[in-house]
């Protein structure tokens, strides 16, 4: 017994020093905001912050507690929430707070790997569809010599990387902002000693880095993304271009950096897909990093799970791709745009171009398989864009591509506060060449986002319609085509997109050797049969989806509106507004026209679509709305009906930040209740990248 006490304070000696990798600045008391009662502060700050993190019960039931009041002589009621409305709604942002964000300085050049695909998110393809990262975003100021630091390599205020900033971290973490507003409103009130001599903490360390490791980590990637610190291109249509101020990165000194990277790996548990939380500045070229390798086999120790890697190709030289396949398996999206060296360096301000561009047959080469996406950016015209695009995606089909990704050209007002190019043009003329191109070209080439195509070209939705064929692929051997409509799948009736999705899936991870298919071609029905084991090269059952069937995006799944009953008939809403995206809509009113919810006698569901103006510019994604969007669309949906709905059901994709319910800026969704007097409830689905 006494030799495990030794060790058990050696671990412990060892987690606290580790812990100081992950530390936060705090606002001194000094220079907090003063005028009210630091008692009352103190106790508004911590409830504030907790009912941002938590629902209180009782008897099992949710209630709402929107103020208190002391036990002692003071009686008063005090509002918890009742200043929300006071500040400009630029400036208000729940469980952050930018006095504690220093903002990094301005680069001279813009850099980031192109795969943002010019939204302000970031793909990763067709593998898993549902998954996409937007870097933290913050809205207030920082004011002058609030929320100093000193880490290693930081370089004092101005040079605090993204990943050691509180609001960064509290998109993905509120415990964090929890403890600091909560310190910083104590140090209102107390004074700090140690030894009897006052001390001024300006910042706190976590103790145990363990009991922060509880965070969804779902794969390997979670964590080479933090490797995504620099790039080694100026994309033109990169979205950290005049964008919002976390966006703006500034690295750590690289020791003190990679010792962070090194602590995510051994934290990280793949069986259980936990971790240590994210902290995001802006994912830029994972492979530029320096040591990167290292990185990879690191991971690689702790998985055998294959690595989707998304880069710009920069550094796709024949050593570092035979540095790569030794790590298999892994599949590489490359960002490559052009195969015109003239036009790549034009668009992405490679130094470089013809790396990339030579890169793809090496990668056939080495067996690595890879897709290739496209930003299909209208410079310097568009009739020149979509030529290139033609000789881009037959040189990537002709290498040996799994896919091409045609990605729709999108800019916020952060970006340009004035329209770059006639929207529906560009995009609608994209999608026609897209079409053409799949006729010729004979790897799949997607557009995203491929709901905007659904809409424009496809009177019925969420057909389990193949817009392509994966070459080599288990489906290329049984005859499937482009075009046909999935009928049938092992004597199961198919009726939509995603239960097409789902039962080849299933099929795929089930080890199943045979499938028959009955499918719709040209107006006739056609029984296909064959084995689900044969492929080769560039599909492989590690990497590969679907056994190599292509759709059109991931599809609206019918269990969302039995999901949606549920929501009603639980709240007792009478009138409900359901809120949905643009490119959603038609999808959404066709399944409930033809698959009705089971819902109360009396209840009346009204549609809306609010607007993304927070990110403005051409961006149409449900999945990047606000909280303040969906606020100022109650307000005004109200104003113009001249009632309020009983109940607001609303998509939880908008809030996925590693589940509590934040938006893109940090705020909880709560928060549109508590502004709008309106009962809310998410309604759980997927985020499907429309």
């Amino acid at each position: 017994m006494q030799e495990v006490f030794p060790a058990a304070a050696d671990e412990m000696a060892g987690e606290t020093e580790e812990g100081a990798l992950f530390r936060y600045p705090l606002c001194r008391a000094e220079r907090m905001p003063r005028g009210g009662d630091p008692h009352v502060e103190l106790v508004r700050e911590v409830l504030r912050q907790l009912l941002s993190m938590v629902r209180l019960l009782s008897e099992g039931r949710e209630v709402e507690v929107d103020g208190f009041r002391f036990l002692g002589p003071d009686k008063a009621a005090h509002p918890i929430f009742g200043h929300l409305s006071e500040s400009p709604p630029e400036k208000r942002v729940s469980g952050i707070t930018a006095c504690t964000s220093p903002q990094p300085p301005q680069h001279s050049g813009w850099r980031h790997s192109e795969q943002d695909l010019g939204f302000g998110y970031r793909s990763l393809g067709g593998h898993d569809e549902g998954r996409w990262r937007l870097p933290g975003v913050a809205v207030g100021e920082s004011g002058e010599g609030k929320g100093r630091a000193t880490v290693p390599g930081s370089g004092g205020e101005a040079g605090v990387p993204p990943f050691l900033r509180r609001d960064n971290a509290a998109l993905y973490e509120p415990r964090l902002e929890f403890l600091a507003r909560g310190l910083e409103a104590f140090l209102r009130l107390v004074q700090l000693e140690s030894g009897g001599v006052p001390v001024e903490p300006d910042s706190f360390r976590l103790r145990r880095l363990s009991d922060w490791a509880d965070a969804p980590v779902h794969r390997a990637e979670d964590i080479i993304l933090h490797a995504a610190d620099r790039c080694n291109c100026r994309c033109r249509f990169c979205y950290h271009r005049g964008s919002i101020t976390t966006l703006n990165h500034a690295r750590g000194a690289s020791d003190y950096e990679w010792k962070r990277l090194e602590a995510r790996v051994r934290h990280y548990r793949p069986s259980a897909h936990r971790g240590l939380y994210p902290s995001f500045g802006g994912p830029r070229e994972a492979l530029a990093h320096p040591r990167i390798l290292p990185l990879l086999r690191s991971l690689r120790e702790k998985t055998d799970a294959p690595f989707r890697l998304s880069t710009n190709g920069c550094v796709l030289k024949p050593g570092f791709i035979a540095e790569l396949a030794g790590l298999a398996p892994l599949f590489l999206d490359v960002s490559l745009n052009s195969t015109d060296p003239a036009r790549r360096s034009f668009l992405m301000g490679d130094p470089e171009p013809e790396t990339a561009i030579s890169s793809l047959p090496l990668l056939a080469e080495a067996e690595i398989p890879f897709a290739v996406s496209v930003v299909a950016w209208p410079e310097p015209s568009l009739e020149e864009m979509l030529e290139d695009l033609e000789r881009t995606c037959s040189y990537a089909a002709g290498c040996g591509a799994r896919l091409v990704q045609v990605n729709l050209p999108g800019y916020s007002r952060f970006f340009s506060p004035h329209p770059l190019f006639d929207t529906d043009e560009v995009w609608s003329a994209v999608v026609r060449r897209v079409q053409e191109l799949r006729r010729i070209v004979p790897c799949p080439v997607v557009v995203s986002p491929a709901l905007y195509e659904e809409n424009l070209t496809r009177e019925r939705k969420n057909l389990p319609e193949v817009v392509g064929v994966v070459p080599n692929s288990p489906a290329a051997s049984w005859g499937l085509r482009r075009g046909d409509v999935i009928r049938r799948l092992n004597g199961i009736k198919v009726m939509n997109r995603p239960q097409a999705r789902d039962l080849l899936t299933l099929l795929q991870e089930s080890g199943a050797e045979k499938v028959n298919l009955l499918v719709e071609r040209g107006g006739r029905e056609v029984e296909l049969e064959g084995d689900t084991r044969r492929c080769s090269y560039p599909f492989d059952f590690r990497t590969g989806t679907h056994l190599g069937v292509v759709f059109m995006g991931s599809g609206f799944r019918l269990s969302y509106l039995q999901s949606l009953g549920e929501v009603i008939r639980r709240s007792g809403a009478r009138r409900v507004l359901l809120l949905t995206s643009l490119l959603v809509r038609p999808t959404l009113e066709q399944v409930l026209r033809e698959n009705p919810p089971c819902l109360p006698e009396g209840v009346k569901l009204h549609l809306s679509v609010p607007e993304n103006r927070f990110f403005g510019g051409n961006i149409i994604l449900g999945d990047l709305l606000v909280v303040q969007d969906f606020i100022d669309h109650l307000r005004e949906w109200t104003e113009k009906k001249g009632f309020k709905p009983d109940l607001a059901v609303i998509p939880s994709s908008p809030f996925h930040l590693s589940g509590w319910g934040r938006d893109l800026t940090g705020r909880v969704y709560l928060d549109i209740a508590r502004e709008t007097g309106i009962r809310v409830e998410l309604l759980e689905c997927r985020t499907m990248m429309d």
